[in-house]
């Protein structure tokens, strides 16, 4: 697969004139992350807007054209392009013929397009929400997640404070979800943050793809709600644990008891809840001996 590289901002955050009131000097000055779209074509046609906090696009375009099923085979992807020409202020205009680096262009070949992706219509996905639409438990045509995988409790507990260390923009203005991938030995593989809690799954899949990561033997932890459409990328990927620092929806736990996945919510400091396959999740004695988590 040909690669171009991504066109990165200067800084993913934008100084704004405002006023602190409390805790601490007022100051005139503050700074708000960046919001832009994102278009992500496919063998020509537009099949996606995304909102989404610059950097790291093509991991982005990738991770959620694989995620959401549209390319049906990572394999199949032959150029993987981030058009632009740099950082623009907020005023200027792309003039004629010139590329905004708003966009992604992937060329993959045409039996790995799935049907709903060819067809010349736009998604237009919101940075605090999924795609648009829902379907039923039973018709998301998706195989159960087959993995051996565990993880010492211990491991797991730590995983909040390493993800927080890949969150560069959270720490200085706040306003962006995260992500990350953890392997069987809580070493930090990819973290990644976006505005969207979706995108930052989907940077970070992205990046497992296009490095040749496997994700059948890695923990996925995000800031995020766990809700169904993460559960969904996380199953089509075979991500066999899923954790988030926030709360897990009804059809997510409903997805992940029905489709193998260890899904933790609430991974705060010395606690977490386990939802779903909880022997996964290897509990330490004092005498060192593991046992599963019951």
């Amino acid at each position: 697969m040909k690669q171009t590289d991504n066109v990165q901002p200067e800084d993913p955050v934008m100084p704004w004139p405002a006023y602190r009131i409390g805790g601490g000097p007022d100051s005139p000055t503050s700074c708000v992350p960046l919001e832009e779209p994102l278009s992500i074509e496919v063998n020509g046609h537009r099949v996606a807007v995304l909102m989404r906090l610059p950097g790291h696009e093509r991991e982005l375009a990738v991770g959620f054209c694989v995620s959401e099923g549209l390319i049906t085979d990572f394999q199949a992807i032959e150029i993987v392009e981030h058009c632009g020409q740099g950082l623009r202020g907020p005023d200027a205009r792309a003039s004629d013929g010139e590329e905004s680096r708003n966009r992604v262009r992937i060329r993959v070949r045409p039996n790995a397009v799935a049907k709903s992706a060819s067809l010349e219509i736009t998604r237009l996905i919101r940075s605090g929400c999924g795609a648009v639409g829902s379907t039923e438990l039973g018709e998301i045509g998706l195989s159960p997640v087959t993995s051996d995988l565990s993880i010492p409790l211990h491991l797991l507990l730590r995983a909040k404070r390493l993800l927080r260390t890949g969150q560069e923009v959270h720490r200085r203005v706040g306003g962006v979800h995260g992500t990350a991938v953890f392997d069987a030995q809580g070493k930090l593989i990819v973290a990644h943050e976006d505005i969207g809690r979706h995108n930052a799954v989907d940077k970070v899949i992205g990046h497992c793809l296009m490095h040749a990561i496997p994700l059948d033997d890695k923990v996925l932890v995000s800031t995020g709600r766990a809700s169904y459409e993460m559960l969904t990328k996380g199953i089509r990927l075979g991500i066999p644990i899923i954790a988030t620092i926030s709360a897990c929806t009804s059809l997510a736990v409903q997805l992940a008891e029905e489709y193998d996945v260890t899904l933790i919510g609430y991974l705060r400091g010395k606690r977490l809840t386990i939802y779903t396959h909880p022997e996964r999740v290897v509990a330490s004695s004092s005498s060192r001996d593991d046992r599963p988590v019951t």
